[in-house]
């Protein structure tokens, strides 16, 4: 693995996350003279060697990326991250980022029944989303009125970011102090504490703004 400086890993992990273009990615390769002597020749040079036009060429490149130049430990890592900071400062978006923490909170399937970064300390914020705007949950309780039900969670975001926002903050918080810690095969380390607090079998249960709700 070879020693890349923190600007040029985020132009890497923004391409594997969706966030770049391969024609993007190759301007940013071709673009930085100080690259090839991060990465060492032969990393390098299996870099410029692939056609960025040629589908199968591009199919290589995530796995050459996280094979050869950053670890996916530290992708994922700041994949985390960047979704629990959006959480924070999007309230006008909470559904769609509880959304994203939910999947994060399940994992990924491996197809023999093992899933590979799955966070259990999510469960706080991810399983709300399910108990909250999920279109399953609405119909199982309000039954046909399920879509006014919805719309009225549309104008109460504030409201339920407020009671969440903490859960994220303390995430974060464990990640940067390494109390959280994500390794490259997909599994990950937490400190006792957060483990005894955040990954039990009683989830928070959301307020509705007709409760009592306190400060």
């Amino acid at each position: 693995m070879t020693t890349v400086s923190d600007n040029y890993k985020i132009e890497f992990y923004k391409f594997l996350n969706g966030d770049k273009s391969v024609e993007d990615l190759e301007n940013f390769i071709y673009s930085q003279p100080d690259l090839e002597l991060q990465l060492g020749n032969e990393t390098y040079f299996s870099l410029i060697d692939l056609n960025f036009k040629d589908k199968y060429d591009k199919a290589k490149l995530p796995g050459l990326i996280k094979n050869r130049v950053i670890e996916e430990g530290q992708f994922e890592t700041w994949k985390l991250k960047r979704i629990l900071n959006d959480f924070l400062t999007q309230p006008e978006k909470i559904d769609l980022n509880l959304d994203k923490i939910y999947h994060l909170y399940c994992g990924v399937y491996q197809g023999n029944g093992v899933r590979r970064y799955e966070y259990k300390f999510l469960g706080n914020l991810g399983i709300n989303y399910l108990y909250w705007t999920d279109e399953g949950y609405l119909k199982t309780f309000y039954g046909n009125n399920w879509k006014a039900e919805y719309e009225k969670c549309l104008t109460e975001f504030e409201f339920y970011h407020k009671q969440l926002k903490n859960f994220a903050t303390e995430i974060v918080s464990a990640i940067d102090n390494e109390e959280i810690e994500i390794f490259n095969d997909g599994t990950y380390r937490i400190s006792n504490t957060l483990k005894n607090k955040l990954e039990t079998d009683e989830i928070y249960k959301l307020k509705r703004p007709n409760e009592k709700f306190g400060s």
